[in-house]
């Protein structure tokens, strides 16, 4: 009798798939809500729920790196990957709590935080791909590259809207207290978009090192 051991452990993907999801949903909510701030608390309510999600794929993640032999790819990679992707779910959370427990009014020209928050949708939905392209790694290799590079690049574009949403909010903004409130949100999102390139690193690496 011959016994066959699977290549890769499909489920991996599908919780990375899982977490991918969580992570455009929750940038979508953050979206909708700095083009029409209404109902924050509701907004908060349903990324509580996703991040309680995206901890849950992260902790079923660890329980089958511990059990299974076969991994598709290091199990370091696989956790950081897990890790990171939760991370920015963590963080877009993070970003609608500032949002409810400050009251932050909007600044006189909001216009830098919402293309920001866009720019993070579009990194999320990028993401997205990328992660659904890894169980084809070997015959997809180059179109995981190519998305890789476009998340940098709405990194990048989201450093230059961070900068430019700081230097107008200490033009435009009187009081000192908004001022602190949005500096710390315009920080926080820098920060997410901080993991979208460390998420898009990760993926780089491995497509480089299995093909």
């Amino acid at each position: 009798m011959v016994f066959r051991l699977k290549p890769r452990e499909e489920k991996f993907f599908s919780c990375f798939e899982q977490i991918a999801e969580a992570i455009c949903e929750a940038s979508s909510i953050l979206k909708n809500f700095s083009e029409k701030p209404v109902e924050p608390e509701k907004s908060l309510e349903r990324l509580n729920e996703i991040e309680e999600r995206g901890d849950a794929i992260l902790s079923t993640v660890t329980k089958q790196i511990n059990s299974s032999f076969i991994t598709p790819f290091d199990r370091e990679d696989i956790m950081l990957l897990a890790r990171e992707l939760n991370n920015i779910i963590d963080h877009i959370q993070g970003t609608m709590e500032k949002f409810v427990l400050y009251k932050a009014k909007p600044p006189k020209n909001a216009k830098y935080v919402v293309r920001l928050i866009r720019v993070l949708d579009k990194a999320a939905l990028e993401i997205k791909k990328a992660v659904s392209m890894l169980p084809n790694l070997r015959t997809r290799h180059a179109e995981i590259l190519e998305s890789c590079e476009k998340i940098r690049s709405y990194e990048h574009e989201g450093d230059y809207l961070y900068r430019s949403g700081i230097a107008l909010l200490f033009d435009s903004t009187e009081n000192v207290i908004e001022i602190i409130k949005w500096k710390e949100i315009y920080e926080h999102l820098e920060t997410t978009m901080d993991y979208c390139e460390n998420v898009s690193n990760i993926l780089k690496g491995v497509a480089v090192k299995y093909v």
